[in-house]
Protein backbone atom coordinates (compact mmCIF):
# COMPACT_ATOMS: atom_id res chain seq x y z
CA UNK A 1 0.00 0.00 0.00
CA UNK A 2 1.45 3.39 -1.02
CA UNK A 3 2.46 5.96 1.63
CA UNK A 4 -0.17 8.48 0.49
CA UNK A 5 -2.92 5.89 0.61
CA UNK A 6 -1.90 4.91 4.14
CA UNK A 7 -2.02 8.54 5.26
CA UNK A 8 -5.48 9.01 3.73
CA UNK A 9 -6.82 5.91 5.46
CA UNK A 10 -5.24 6.87 8.81
CA UNK A 11 -6.68 10.40 8.71
CA UNK A 12 -10.15 9.00 8.03
CA UNK A 13 -9.71 6.42 10.78
CA UNK A 14 -8.83 9.21 13.24
CA UNK A 15 -11.95 11.07 12.12
CA UNK A 16 -14.13 7.99 12.72
CA UNK A 17 -12.55 7.46 16.16
CA UNK A 18 -13.38 11.00 17.29
CA UNK A 19 -16.97 10.93 16.00
CA UNK A 20 -17.85 7.46 17.25
CA UNK A 21 -16.25 7.94 20.65
CA UNK A 22 -18.55 10.91 21.18
CA UNK A 23 -21.54 9.08 19.68
CA UNK A 24 -21.14 6.01 21.89
CA UNK A 25 -20.70 8.09 25.04
CA UNK A 26 -24.09 9.64 24.42
CA UNK A 27 -25.72 6.25 23.74
CA UNK A 28 -24.14 4.53 26.75
CA UNK A 29 -24.89 7.39 29.15
CA UNK A 30 -28.26 8.47 27.73
CA UNK A 31 -30.11 7.36 30.87
CA UNK A 32 -27.77 9.32 33.16
CA UNK A 33 -27.82 12.40 30.92
CA UNK A 34 -31.62 12.40 30.85
CA UNK A 35 -31.70 12.11 34.65
CA UNK A 36 -29.16 14.91 35.19
CA UNK A 37 -30.32 17.57 32.73
CA UNK A 38 -34.06 17.11 32.14
CA UNK A 39 -37.22 17.76 34.15
CA UNK A 40 -39.09 14.47 33.88
CA UNK A 41 -38.48 13.48 37.50
CA UNK A 42 -38.90 9.74 38.01
CA UNK A 43 -40.80 9.20 34.75
CA UNK A 44 -38.01 7.45 32.88
CA UNK A 45 -39.73 7.12 29.50
CA UNK A 46 -40.63 10.80 29.37
CA UNK A 47 -37.08 11.77 30.40
CA UNK A 48 -35.69 9.70 27.54
CA UNK A 49 -38.36 11.01 25.16
CA UNK A 50 -37.27 14.57 26.02
CA UNK A 51 -33.64 13.72 25.43
CA UNK A 52 -34.38 12.07 22.09
CA UNK A 53 -36.38 15.19 21.24
CA UNK A 54 -33.26 17.29 21.88
CA UNK A 55 -31.29 14.89 19.70
CA UNK A 56 -33.92 15.32 17.00
CA UNK A 57 -33.63 19.09 17.35
CA UNK A 58 -29.87 18.88 16.84
CA UNK A 59 -30.52 16.70 13.79
CA UNK A 60 -32.58 19.55 12.32
CA UNK A 61 -29.41 21.66 12.41
CA UNK A 62 -27.57 19.20 10.19
CA UNK A 63 -28.96 20.38 6.82
CA UNK A 64 -28.01 23.95 7.79
CA UNK A 65 -24.49 22.76 8.60
CA UNK A 66 -24.36 20.82 5.33
CA UNK A 67 -25.46 23.95 3.47
CA UNK A 68 -22.84 26.22 5.10
CA UNK A 69 -19.93 23.78 5.16
CA UNK A 70 -20.90 22.33 1.79
CA UNK A 71 -20.45 25.80 0.32
CA UNK A 72 -17.08 26.15 2.08
CA UNK A 73 -15.97 22.67 1.03
CA UNK A 74 -16.91 23.13 -2.65
CA UNK A 75 -15.69 26.72 -2.96
CA UNK A 76 -12.62 26.84 -0.70
CA UNK A 77 -11.61 23.21 -0.26
CA UNK A 78 -12.28 20.02 1.66
CA UNK A 79 -9.21 20.42 3.91
CA UNK A 80 -10.68 23.62 5.38
CA UNK A 81 -14.30 22.56 5.89
CA UNK A 82 -13.77 19.10 7.37
CA UNK A 83 -11.29 19.90 10.23
CA UNK A 84 -13.46 22.81 11.43
CA UNK A 85 -16.52 20.55 11.46
CA UNK A 86 -14.72 17.86 13.49
CA UNK A 87 -13.60 20.40 16.11
CA UNK A 88 -17.16 21.74 16.39
CA UNK A 89 -18.36 18.21 17.20
CA UNK A 90 -15.67 17.19 19.69
CA UNK A 91 -15.00 20.36 21.70
CA UNK A 92 -18.67 21.08 22.58
CA UNK A 93 -19.01 17.43 23.64
CA UNK A 94 -16.27 17.97 26.25
CA UNK A 95 -18.29 20.89 27.68
CA UNK A 96 -20.99 18.44 28.84
CA UNK A 97 -18.60 17.60 31.68
CA UNK A 98 -19.11 21.10 33.12
CA UNK A 99 -22.89 21.61 32.80
CA UNK A 100 -24.59 21.84 36.24
CA UNK A 101 -27.50 19.43 36.65
CA UNK A 102 -31.20 20.26 36.63
CA UNK A 103 -31.54 20.20 40.42
CA UNK A 104 -28.90 22.95 40.65
CA UNK A 105 -29.89 25.47 37.94
CA UNK A 106 -33.22 24.20 36.60
CA UNK A 107 -34.11 24.83 32.96
CA UNK A 108 -30.74 26.50 32.28
CA UNK A 109 -29.19 23.04 32.45
CA UNK A 110 -31.51 21.80 29.70
CA UNK A 111 -30.91 24.91 27.57
CA UNK A 112 -27.13 24.47 27.75
CA UNK A 113 -27.48 20.82 26.71
CA UNK A 114 -29.69 21.87 23.77
CA UNK A 115 -27.16 24.50 22.66
CA UNK A 116 -24.35 21.95 22.65
CA UNK A 117 -26.37 19.40 20.70
CA UNK A 118 -27.56 21.95 18.13
CA UNK A 119 -23.97 23.14 17.54
CA UNK A 120 -22.85 19.55 17.17
CA UNK A 121 -25.72 18.88 14.79
CA UNK A 122 -24.65 21.78 12.56
CA UNK A 123 -21.05 20.52 12.52
CA UNK A 124 -22.09 16.92 11.86
CA UNK A 125 -23.90 18.26 8.81
CA UNK A 126 -20.46 18.76 7.28
CA UNK A 127 -18.65 15.73 8.73
CA UNK A 128 -21.36 13.26 7.71
CA UNK A 129 -20.80 13.11 3.99
CA UNK A 130 -17.76 15.36 3.88
CA UNK A 131 -15.47 12.65 5.22
CA UNK A 132 -16.74 10.21 2.57
CA UNK A 133 -16.08 12.75 -0.18
CA UNK A 134 -12.60 13.38 1.22
CA UNK A 135 -11.74 9.67 1.16
CA UNK A 136 -13.24 8.93 -2.26
CA UNK A 137 -11.56 11.91 -3.92
CA UNK A 138 -8.18 10.98 -2.47
CA UNK A 139 -8.57 7.39 -3.66
CA UNK A 140 -10.49 7.85 -6.91
CA UNK A 141 -7.80 5.82 -8.72
CA UNK A 142 -8.76 2.83 -6.53
CA UNK A 143 -12.39 2.76 -7.58
CA UNK A 144 -12.57 -1.04 -7.86
CA UNK A 145 -11.41 -1.37 -4.24
CA UNK A 146 -13.43 1.43 -2.64
CA UNK A 147 -15.73 -0.99 -0.83
CA UNK A 148 -12.79 -2.70 0.86
CA UNK A 149 -11.09 0.65 1.62
CA UNK A 150 -14.30 1.96 3.19
CA UNK A 151 -14.33 -1.23 5.23
CA UNK A 152 -10.80 -0.53 6.47
CA UNK A 153 -11.78 2.88 7.87
CA UNK A 154 -14.39 0.94 9.85
CA UNK A 155 -11.50 0.34 12.24
CA UNK A 156 -11.97 3.97 13.30
CA UNK A 157 -15.57 3.33 14.29
CA UNK A 158 -14.54 0.21 16.19
CA UNK A 159 -11.69 1.93 17.99
CA UNK A 160 -14.04 4.78 18.93
CA UNK A 161 -16.57 2.30 20.35
CA UNK A 162 -13.87 0.35 22.20
CA UNK A 163 -12.23 3.49 23.53
CA UNK A 164 -15.56 4.80 24.78
CA UNK A 165 -16.31 1.51 26.56
CA UNK A 166 -12.84 1.30 28.10
CA UNK A 167 -12.87 4.90 29.34
CA UNK A 168 -16.33 4.40 30.89
CA UNK A 169 -15.18 1.18 32.61
CA UNK A 170 -12.05 2.92 33.93
CA UNK A 171 -14.14 5.76 35.34
CA UNK A 172 -16.53 3.30 36.98
CA UNK A 173 -13.66 1.53 38.68
CA UNK A 174 -11.85 4.65 39.89
CA UNK A 175 -14.61 7.21 40.59
CA UNK A 176 -18.08 7.65 42.04
CA UNK A 177 -19.48 7.13 38.57
CA UNK A 178 -23.19 7.64 39.25
CA UNK A 179 -22.57 10.93 41.09
CA UNK A 180 -19.87 12.68 39.04
CA UNK A 181 -17.50 10.18 37.41
CA UNK A 182 -19.70 9.89 34.31
CA UNK A 183 -18.63 13.43 33.36
CA UNK A 184 -14.94 12.58 32.93
CA UNK A 185 -15.15 10.58 29.66
CA UNK A 186 -16.50 13.65 27.86
CA UNK A 187 -13.27 15.56 28.49
CA UNK A 188 -11.36 13.20 26.21
CA UNK A 189 -13.58 14.14 23.24
CA UNK A 190 -11.69 17.40 22.70
CA UNK A 191 -8.33 15.60 22.56
CA UNK A 192 -9.57 13.15 19.92
CA UNK A 193 -11.08 16.00 17.90
CA UNK A 194 -7.81 17.95 17.84
CA UNK A 195 -5.84 14.89 16.69
CA UNK A 196 -8.36 14.11 13.95
CA UNK A 197 -8.61 17.69 12.64
CA UNK A 198 -4.83 18.06 12.52
CA UNK A 199 -4.34 14.76 10.66
CA UNK A 200 -6.77 15.83 7.93
CA UNK A 201 -5.41 19.37 7.61
CA UNK A 202 -1.76 18.30 7.14
CA UNK A 203 -2.76 15.70 4.54
CA UNK A 204 -3.85 18.52 2.26
CA UNK A 205 -6.46 18.97 -0.44
CA UNK A 206 -7.84 16.07 -2.48
CA UNK A 207 -6.26 15.51 -5.93
CA UNK A 208 -9.68 15.49 -7.61
CA UNK A 209 -10.58 18.89 -6.14
CA UNK A 210 -7.20 20.38 -7.06
CA UNK A 211 -7.58 19.08 -10.61
CA UNK A 212 -10.95 20.80 -10.97
CA UNK A 213 -10.27 23.92 -13.05
CA UNK A 214 -12.93 26.16 -11.52
CA UNK A 215 -15.28 26.11 -8.58
CA UNK A 216 -18.93 27.09 -8.73
CA UNK A 217 -19.69 30.53 -7.24
CA UNK A 218 -22.80 29.22 -5.46
CA UNK A 219 -22.62 25.39 -5.30
CA UNK A 220 -26.09 25.03 -3.78
CA UNK A 221 -27.71 26.84 -6.74
CA UNK A 222 -25.77 24.68 -9.19
CA UNK A 223 -26.82 21.57 -7.24
CA UNK A 224 -30.53 22.34 -7.19
CA UNK A 225 -30.62 23.63 -10.76
CA UNK A 226 -28.75 20.87 -12.58
CA UNK A 227 -28.57 17.85 -10.27
CA UNK A 228 -32.05 17.43 -8.79
CA UNK A 229 -32.37 13.74 -9.73
CA UNK A 230 -29.02 12.90 -8.14
CA UNK A 231 -29.97 14.85 -5.02
CA UNK A 232 -33.32 13.07 -4.58
CA UNK A 233 -31.76 9.64 -5.14
CA UNK A 234 -28.89 10.37 -2.75
CA UNK A 235 -31.34 11.51 -0.05
CA UNK A 236 -33.46 8.37 -0.36
CA UNK A 237 -30.59 5.86 -0.52
CA UNK A 238 -29.10 7.39 2.64
CA UNK A 239 -32.20 6.36 4.62
CA UNK A 240 -31.30 2.74 5.49
CA UNK A 241 -28.12 3.45 7.47
CA UNK A 242 -29.74 6.42 9.25
CA UNK A 243 -32.88 4.49 10.18
CA UNK A 244 -30.99 1.39 11.33
CA UNK A 245 -28.56 3.40 13.49
CA UNK A 246 -31.50 5.31 15.03
CA UNK A 247 -33.34 2.05 15.64
CA UNK A 248 -30.36 0.46 17.41
CA UNK A 249 -30.09 3.52 19.68
CA UNK A 250 -33.75 3.08 20.58
CA UNK A 251 -33.38 -0.66 21.28
CA UNK A 252 -30.30 -0.14 23.45
CA UNK A 253 -32.12 2.48 25.50
CA UNK A 254 -35.31 0.40 25.70
CA UNK A 255 -33.34 -2.56 27.04
CA UNK A 256 -32.34 -0.68 30.19
CA UNK A 257 -35.98 0.11 30.97
CA UNK A 258 -37.72 -3.22 30.29
CA UNK A 259 -35.13 -5.31 32.14
CA UNK A 260 -35.06 -5.29 35.94
CA UNK A 261 -31.34 -5.20 36.66
CA UNK A 262 -29.01 -3.03 38.67
CA UNK A 263 -27.53 -0.16 36.65
CA UNK A 264 -23.98 -1.41 37.20
CA UNK A 265 -24.88 -4.89 35.89
CA UNK A 266 -26.52 -3.52 32.74
CA UNK A 267 -23.73 -1.07 32.03
CA UNK A 268 -21.00 -3.70 32.41
CA UNK A 269 -22.86 -6.03 30.03
CA UNK A 270 -23.23 -3.06 27.71
CA UNK A 271 -19.50 -2.33 27.75
CA UNK A 272 -18.52 -5.98 27.23
CA UNK A 273 -20.87 -6.36 24.25
CA UNK A 274 -19.62 -3.01 22.89
CA UNK A 275 -16.04 -4.27 23.05
CA UNK A 276 -16.97 -7.49 21.20
CA UNK A 277 -18.91 -5.41 18.64
CA UNK A 278 -15.94 -3.12 18.22
CA UNK A 279 -13.66 -6.08 17.48
CA UNK A 280 -16.05 -7.72 15.00
CA UNK A 281 -17.23 -4.59 13.20
CA UNK A 282 -14.10 -3.83 11.11
CA UNK A 283 -13.85 -7.49 10.13
CA UNK A 284 -17.42 -7.45 8.82
CA UNK A 285 -16.88 -3.99 7.27
CA UNK A 286 -13.95 -5.27 5.20
CA UNK A 287 -15.68 -8.53 4.25
CA UNK A 288 -18.88 -6.77 3.21
CA UNK A 289 -16.82 -4.11 1.41
CA UNK A 290 -15.07 -6.80 -0.63
CA UNK A 291 -18.49 -8.36 -1.32
CA UNK A 292 -19.75 -4.95 -2.52
CA UNK A 293 -16.73 -4.57 -4.84
CA UNK A 294 -17.43 -7.98 -6.38
CA UNK A 295 -21.24 -8.16 -6.34
CA UNK A 296 -22.02 -4.46 -6.74
CA UNK A 297 -22.67 -1.87 -4.04
CA UNK A 298 -26.36 -1.50 -4.83
CA UNK A 299 -27.07 -5.26 -4.81
CA UNK A 300 -25.12 -5.75 -1.59
CA UNK A 301 -27.00 -2.91 0.12
CA UNK A 302 -30.38 -4.33 -0.94
CA UNK A 303 -29.43 -7.78 0.40
CA UNK A 304 -28.68 -6.43 3.87
CA UNK A 305 -31.64 -4.03 3.86
CA UNK A 306 -33.96 -7.00 3.29
CA UNK A 307 -32.25 -8.88 6.13
CA UNK A 308 -32.91 -5.93 8.44
CA UNK A 309 -36.56 -5.72 7.38
CA UNK A 310 -37.00 -9.40 8.25
CA UNK A 311 -35.34 -9.08 11.67
CA UNK A 312 -36.46 -5.81 13.27
CA UNK A 313 -40.04 -6.74 14.29
CA UNK A 314 -39.15 -10.20 15.71
CA UNK A 315 -36.24 -8.59 17.56
CA UNK A 316 -38.62 -6.30 19.46
CA UNK A 317 -41.02 -9.15 20.27
CA UNK A 318 -38.12 -11.24 21.62
CA UNK A 319 -36.92 -8.28 23.73
CA UNK A 320 -40.31 -7.90 25.42
CA UNK A 321 -40.91 -11.62 25.79
CA UNK A 322 -37.58 -12.68 27.33
CA UNK A 323 -36.64 -9.38 29.03
CA UNK A 324 -33.00 -10.48 28.90
CA UNK A 325 -30.54 -7.61 28.70
CA UNK A 326 -27.85 -9.85 27.25
CA UNK A 327 -30.16 -11.19 24.53
CA UNK A 328 -31.22 -7.65 23.58
CA UNK A 329 -27.64 -6.40 23.41
CA UNK A 330 -26.63 -9.35 21.26
CA UNK A 331 -29.53 -8.48 18.95
CA UNK A 332 -28.23 -4.91 18.75
CA UNK A 333 -24.80 -6.29 17.90
CA UNK A 334 -26.36 -8.32 15.07
CA UNK A 335 -28.08 -5.21 13.70
CA UNK A 336 -24.79 -3.32 13.84
CA UNK A 337 -23.09 -6.04 11.81
CA UNK A 338 -25.86 -6.06 9.20
CA UNK A 339 -25.68 -2.26 8.92
CA UNK A 340 -22.05 -2.66 7.80
CA UNK A 341 -23.38 -4.43 4.71
CA UNK A 342 -25.63 -1.47 3.86
CA UNK A 343 -22.89 1.12 4.39
CA UNK A 344 -21.15 0.84 0.95
CA UNK A 345 -24.21 2.50 -0.61
CA UNK A 346 -22.65 5.75 0.64
CA UNK A 347 -20.00 5.39 -2.08
CA UNK A 348 -22.75 5.40 -4.70
CA UNK A 349 -24.14 8.65 -3.27
CA UNK A 350 -20.75 10.32 -3.78
CA UNK A 351 -20.55 8.98 -7.33
CA UNK A 352 -23.85 10.65 -8.25
CA UNK A 353 -22.39 14.20 -8.08
CA UNK A 354 -19.66 15.97 -10.10
CA UNK A 355 -16.66 17.39 -8.21
CA UNK A 356 -17.83 21.02 -8.14
CA UNK A 357 -20.96 20.21 -6.10
CA UNK A 358 -19.99 16.88 -4.54
CA UNK A 359 -19.36 18.14 -0.99
CA UNK A 360 -22.67 20.05 -0.97
CA UNK A 361 -24.63 17.26 -2.66
CA UNK A 362 -23.44 14.41 -0.43
CA UNK A 363 -23.58 16.43 2.82
CA UNK A 364 -27.03 17.93 2.18
CA UNK A 365 -28.64 14.71 0.96
CA UNK A 366 -27.22 12.60 3.77
CA UNK A 367 -28.15 15.10 6.48
CA UNK A 368 -31.63 15.86 5.22
CA UNK A 369 -32.15 12.10 5.26
CA UNK A 370 -30.70 11.89 8.76
CA UNK A 371 -32.95 14.69 9.99
CA UNK A 372 -36.08 13.02 8.62
CA UNK A 373 -35.23 9.36 9.17
CA UNK A 374 -32.35 9.08 11.63
CA UNK A 375 -32.34 11.83 14.23
CA UNK A 376 -36.01 11.42 15.08
CA UNK A 377 -36.14 7.62 14.78
CA UNK A 378 -35.31 6.93 18.47
CA UNK A 379 -37.92 9.49 19.58
CA UNK A 380 -40.61 8.19 17.20
CA UNK A 381 -39.92 4.59 18.21
CA UNK A 382 -40.18 5.59 21.89
CA UNK A 383 -43.46 7.40 21.11
CA UNK A 384 -44.84 4.23 19.45
CA UNK A 385 -43.86 2.29 22.60
CA UNK A 386 -45.84 4.70 24.78
CA UNK A 387 -48.90 4.98 22.48
CA UNK A 388 -49.13 1.29 21.53
CA UNK A 389 -47.92 -0.61 24.62
CA UNK A 390 -49.73 -3.79 23.57
CA UNK A 391 -48.14 -3.88 20.08
CA UNK A 392 -44.51 -4.39 20.99
CA UNK A 393 -43.33 -4.51 17.36
CA UNK A 394 -45.03 -1.25 16.26
CA UNK A 395 -41.69 0.56 16.10
CA UNK A 396 -40.37 -2.16 13.83
CA UNK A 397 -43.14 -1.53 11.29
CA UNK A 398 -42.08 2.13 11.11
CA UNK A 399 -38.51 1.03 10.30
CA UNK A 400 -39.67 -1.52 7.68
CA UNK A 401 -41.69 1.16 5.84
CA UNK A 402 -38.71 3.45 5.28
CA UNK A 403 -36.35 0.60 4.43
CA UNK A 404 -38.82 -0.44 1.73
CA UNK A 405 -38.88 3.09 0.28
CA UNK A 406 -35.09 3.23 0.17
CA UNK A 407 -34.90 -0.13 -1.60
CA UNK A 408 -37.13 1.20 -4.39
CA UNK A 409 -34.86 4.27 -4.69
CA UNK A 410 -31.70 2.15 -4.99
CA UNK A 411 -33.31 0.19 -7.83
CA UNK A 412 -33.79 3.46 -9.75
CA UNK A 413 -30.05 4.19 -10.03
CA UNK A 414 -28.73 3.79 -13.58
CA UNK A 415 -25.09 3.64 -14.78
CA UNK A 416 -25.47 7.05 -16.49
CA UNK A 417 -26.36 8.62 -13.13
CA UNK A 418 -22.79 8.18 -11.88
CA UNK A 419 -20.30 11.03 -12.35
CA UNK A 420 -17.18 9.51 -10.74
Amino acid sequence: MRSHQKKVLLSNIFCRIAIWYDHMLFIDLVNIISREFLSGGNDVYHNILQLFGITGLSAMGRPFGAFVFGHIGDKYGRKIALPIAILLVSIPSSLIAFIPNYSQVGIISTILLIMIHVLQGIALGAEQGGSSVYLIEHLSDKKKKLGMLFGIIGFGRSIGILLSALVVILCKITTDFNAWGWRLPFLFSAVLGLISAYSIYILGETPVYKASQKQTHLPIIELMKHHKRAFVLATLIAMPVNVVVGFTIFVRTLAKEIVSMEVYVTTYINEIVSIITGILMPIFSILFGILADKMGKERTAILFIVMTMILCCPLLSIAYYYKSYLVIMLSVMLLSMIERGINPIGIVASELFPTKVRFSGVSLSRNISFTLHGGFTPMICTWFTIIFPQVNFASGLYVVLFLLISTVAILQIKPQDKKL
